[in-house]
């Protein structure tokens, strides 16, 4: 048995996490770290909540984020930099890409109730019976790969013209009876519920959407084709250039995707190969090689249906 005597880490930036209530729900204790920061960086509707102080350096996220962290960051002297963000930063929030760029131990993060704990509440959904799908800056085709019947999603939303994109992608698949509700302005005096079904979404009232929202779907319709390896051929569109079920499926089996890993496929034909090892797990990757034309679009049209638009061609 080894006892760890190390001293905990500096972080060199914290990042507090911010509800929908406001300034006025954060802690004394992290108002005061807001405060005293000698950076502070966050969003424009975060930084305009904060009270004034005088000599406080602030600084609004740069866009593209990720390409331009790395300058702003260089910018800010010493370790008193603090980032605001909303709710739980590292769900689909900035604390990952930050520590993706820093470190772990240069990152401190002090969350708030997120947004997804919040939707599970108030749908009574226990977090082991449904799952959460980010669409946060995504392409909205990434539902289609959860598609089943009787499956919950939490949907993380890009705007208020989400749920209209998740509706017509759901209609499209057969899912049209799919009970969608939307979470408006969770934890805030402004909280709102409105429910429809998928196929009855377009007479939903757009400007009744609130920007900031949980999308929560009980999924309805014919039964899906889960995320194991073998989907049925006919899954596919192809020209004959397909590598069948059962040969697929002993492929997949050897080749064994796991999170993170990359898979190329070259001579992808109609791409089932890639696209199953990206279903396989959020994090597969997968770029098909494909020399015609033809072949390489119907790979774009097959990923993007099943779920998967990320695959490169």
């Amino acid at each position: 048995m080894s006892t760890d005597t190390r001293p905990t880490p500096v972080p060199r930036v914290t990042v507090v996490g911010v509800g929908a209530d406001g300034w006025a729900g954060v802690p004394e204790r992290l108002r005061s770290l807001v405060l005293e920061a000698d950076t502070l960086l966050g969003g424009r509707r975060h930084l305009a909540m904060v009270p004034d102080r005088r000599g406080q350096r602030r600084e609004p996220w740069p866009s593209p984020l990720r390409e331009g962290l790395p300058g702003l960051l260089a910018s800010c002297p010493g370790r008193g930099v603090v980032a605001l963000a909303s709710g739980d930063p590292l769900v689909s929030g900035v604390a990952a890409t930050l520590i993706d760029l820093l470190g772990a131990d240069a990152v401190r993060v002090e969350p708030a109730l997120s947004s997804v704990a919040l939707a599970r509440a108030r749908m009574g959904w226990p977090a082991e019976r449904c799952a959460v799908v980010t669409l946060v800056g995504r392409d909205p085709r990434l539902l289609l790969r959860w598609l089943s019947p009787g499956a919950r999603l939490l949907v993380l939303s890009s705007d208020a013209g989400t749920p209209a994109l998740a509706a017509a992608l759901l209609s499209g698949a057969g899912y049209g009876g799919t009970r969608m509700t939307v979470l408006g302005d969770l934890g805030s005096d402004a909280e709102s519920r409105l429910e429809g079904t998928a196929d009855g979404w377009p007479g939903v009232d757009p400007a009744s959407v609130p920007a900031l929202h949980v999308l929560a779907l009980e999924l309805d319709g014919p039964p899906g084709y889960g995320l194991a390896a073998g989907l049925p051929d006919d899954a596919y569109e192809h020209d004959g250039q397909l590598t069948k079920r059962d040969l697929r499926a002993c492929a997949l089996a050897r080749l064994a995707p796991a999170p993170g890993l990359h898979l190329w496929d070259v001579g992808a034909g109609a791409g089932s190969v890639g696209i199953e090892w990206m279903r396989a797990h959020p994090e597969c990757a997968a770029t098909a090689v494909e020399a015609d034309a033809g072949r390489a679009a119907r790979i774009g049209r097959n990923a993007g249906r099943l779920g998967v638009p990320g695959l490169r061609v």
